[in-house]
């Protein structure tokens, strides 16, 4: 039995979306591994640039609306991670994105309109990543507040950040009918035994 069967339909973003990436450092937190060499709080990465040493999260959000994290991979994200991540993009939408081409063949299979920026220098008030920049914003204000995160529940923790996003500004009580409102779909079955020792990049939100 995998740590996760869900009955929920896939969360989807529409309309108007900016896609981005996110690398945050690769952890063992929690976990000793004598082949590993530990690495302080804050300490960059042995290997300079996006290697196998930092995790990718793809994000998405919707303009005027939600947000997607998910993690699928190390290092640049391939077609096939991203053609993954096309389960949460709603066909016949705009896109847009950094110019990493790993996206063309998702976009393209869900008939959406892109455009491509690939420096600030080419944001205006209509086309730009700010909205995504801001969510990859927020997601390090939490790496922080945590003192980083253990790879392996990575995507426990993208769930955590988007639902973050999603209650600001709400009270209590909005919270608890937000939160019912998801269980309400979704039924989950696992394991005890397998929460140390599932590979928990596999897990849907």
């Amino acid at each position: 039995s995998s740590f996760w069967k869900m009955r929920n339909l896939p969360y989807v973003l529409s309309e108007q979306i900016e896609i981005d990436e996110k690398y945050v450092q690769k952890s063992h937190k929690g976990v000793s591994i004598p082949s590993a060499k530990p690495r302080k709080r804050g300490e960059a990465a042995s290997k300079r640039g996006i290697s196998n040493e930092k995790v990718c999260i793809i994000t998405a959000v919707q303009r005027l609306g939600k947000a997607v994290a998910r993690t699928f991979n190390m290092a640049k994200p391939t077609s096939e991670d991203c053609l993954k991540f096309g389960q949460h993009i709603e066909e016949n939408s705009y896109a847009w994105t950094d110019g990493l081409e790993s996206y063309t063949r998702m976009l393209q299979e869900k008939q959406c309109k892109r455009t491509i920026l690939k420096s600030y220098k080419e944001y205006d008030t209509v086309n730009h990543l700010n909205n995504v920049n801001s969510f990859h914003n927020e997601i390090e204000k939490q790496y922080e507040i945590y003192r980083g995160v253990a790879s392996k529940y990575i995507n426990r923790y993208n769930a955590l950040f988007y639902i973050q996003r999603e209650v600001q500004g709400m009270d209590a009580q909005e919270i608890l009918v937000y939160v019912l409102k998801k269980l309400k779909y979704s039924i989950h079955y696992f394991f005890i035994r397998q929460i140390a020792t599932d590979a928990l990049f596999e897990v849907s939100f």
